[in-house]
């Protein structure tokens, strides 16, 4: 419940700006803003834009994930793994010959990024594009999760124990290569930043949870990462990447991840990250929203809201923040 987790003041406002959202998203939806272009990797944001499709209506997401499938390309592992999120969690809108497109779609792609498992059990795709559109090479926590996503929804679809076993598999060499002080960010790597909240948002059965605590308690008391007004910088201060990962501005779109994340987690631990991140993300929309429309904001390390392109993940993780919590 919300008011486990606030006041009875700011659990209302929380509401209202929830309705505020779905609202606004409705608007960006009508105004073919929101989920009418298919990602390249020219778009720093686009390849999670498809994220946002659950918090549109049904009718609306299901044109739109037909739209991916029928494009005719091989997307990104993580377009391919979160579209496989999407699709498992509205796998009742479709139908039966539906079901079977998509499972022939994700079969092939399934193909393609099991030959890129290695000998330690691992998918390595070596240079690939991170949530920001950088480019990242390594081993990346981000991707085993995108890619235990697509043998979900896999296993879902065919009924298939291979998928099964492939996951099994994987878990277990994420578990023994990717486990060091804390869950690394991505093999042979102790740098800090925000991409194990990414994984344990989509694929939170990677670790156990002591050892998902164990990651954020460090990256939560780091003043490198977590910032008093209730957010986090994608990357530490302390990195060498810094200057370069655009100085570790804090998205409210991973923002409100990291607050969902935090509540499946350990309420009771993370009760106060959680409410500042909700009082954030609130005000975020109610008051700092740019020309009447949903936009992508984040905070530069002077505290100063800036606009980025038009995305709609900002309003989407709020509304699945929402419903995580008083639903």
């Amino acid at each position: 419940m919300v008011t486990d987790l606030i006041t009875m003041k700011d659990a209302e406002f929380f509401q209202a700006v929830y309705r505020r959202g779905l609202a606004l998203m409705s608007r960006g939806v009508a105004a073919q803003k929101v989920l009418f272009a298919l990602p390249n990797e020219k778009r720093p944001l686009s390849h999670l834009d498809i994220m946002s499709v659950l918090a549109v209506l049904p009718s609306i997401r299901k044109d739109a994930i037909n739209r991916y499938i029928r494009s005719g390309k091989d997307f990104s592992i993580a377009t391919t793994g979160i579209l496989s999120w999407v699709i498992a969690n509205a796998a009742s809108e479709f139908s039966h010959s539906e079901k079977i497109e998509i499972e022939e779609y994700f079969t092939k792609l399934e193909e393609g990024f099991d030959g890129k498992i290695n000998s330690r059990g691992l998918l390595d795709l070596g240079d690939s594009y991170d949530w920001s559109g950088q480019s990242r090479r390594g081993i990346l926590i981000e991707n085993q999760a995108y890619y235990a996503k697509i043998l979900d929804l896999l296993s879902l679809l065919t009924n298939d124990d291979i998928y099964a076993f492939k996951k099994k598999r994987l878990i277990r060499s994420v578990r023994e290569k990717l486990d060091g002080a804390y869950v690394l960010d991505r093999a042979d790597s102790l740098e800090m930043t925000i991409n194990p909240f990414l994984a344990a948002f989509f694929a939170p059965e990677l670790f156990r949870k002591e050892d998902w605590e164990k990651t954020f308690d460090s990256l939560l008391k780091s003043e490198n990462l977590w910032i008093f007004w209730g957010g986090l910088r994608t990357l530490s201060q302390s990195d060498e990447n810094f200057i370069a990962a655009r100085n570790g501005e804090s998205w409210f779109f991973i923002n409100n991840i990291v607050a969902i994340v935090l509540y499946r987690l350990n309420l009771e631990k993370y009760r106060g990250f959680i409410n500042k991140i909700i009082l954030a993300s609130s005000k975020n929309i109610n008051w700092q929203e740019h020309a009447g429309r949903p936009c992508e904001l984040v905070m530069t390390t002077g505290n100063k809201i800036r606009l980025k392109d038009f995305c709609s993940l900002t309003l989407a993780t709020y509304i699945y923040l929402y419903r995580s919590i008083a639903l």
